[in-house]
């Protein structure tokens, strides 16, 4: 087993359903990374989104 295997966090892969309007606003996020040269991805940015939400809806982890 190499290295970049164990420190890389175990993930899961999912089924994502949205509408195009959604659909559409992921997209323009993506677009807007990559002409900032911010490397992403799709998976990237709903993750963002999602401890985004966590921390509105529930608290930060920090305690």
């Amino acid at each position: 087993m190499s290295i970049k295997e164990t420190d890389s966090p175990k993930k899961a892969k999912t089924t994502v359903y949205m509408t195009e309007e959604e659909e559409t606003l992921l997209n323009e996020l993506f677009i807007k990374r990559l002409r900032e040269r911010r490397k992403t991805d799709k998976s990237a940015l709903l993750c963002e989104g999602i401890r985004l939400l966590f921390e509105k809806e529930i608290g930060s982890s920090d305690g």
